[in-house]
């Protein structure tokens, strides 16, 4: 196949949006069976430097919870994101987050972590960071 200059010109627009492509909220579809994993959900913490300070606090008060695998599916869990179905994007996930940590303070399931009043799903997020 010969390569025309109009070719090589399309390919090299489509090579530049790459990296636009590979950050934006494509990532964190959750479809047909696929569920959050550990790495999308550390991508919702802001601040993982500033999280890892509570994270490593939570997973030392509690020792059954230090590992990504389980933190990752008590999360999942919390979140009601084990079905799959509907495709979320980060902005969706935060959303979904933000119900359920409101939801925890209103039902009081809140841990105290180096200093911090937090929703158990926020310490876990932070914890996820760790």
């Amino acid at each position: 196949m010969r390569k025309t200059r109009r070719f090589v010109l399309s390919c090299l627009a489509g090579a530049s949006g790459l990296p636009l492509m590979l950050h934006s909220d494509l990532g964190f579809g959750a479809g047909d069976g696929c569920e959050p994993s550990a790495a999308t959900l550390r991508c919702l913490v802001e601040d993982p430097r500033r999280a890892r300070v509570l994270g490593h606090s939570y997973r030392a008060q509690f020792p059954d919870e230090d590992h990504a695998g389980v933190l990752s599916g008590l999360i999942r869990s919390s979140l009601g994101l084990g079905s799959g179905g509907a495709l979320l994007n980060r902005a969706g996930l935060l959303a979904v987050v933000d119900a359920r940590v409101r939801a925890e303070f209103g039902a009081g399931d809140i841990v105290r972590v180096h200093g911090w009043v937090l929703a158990r799903t926020e310490a876990r997020l932070c914890a996820l960071c760790d």
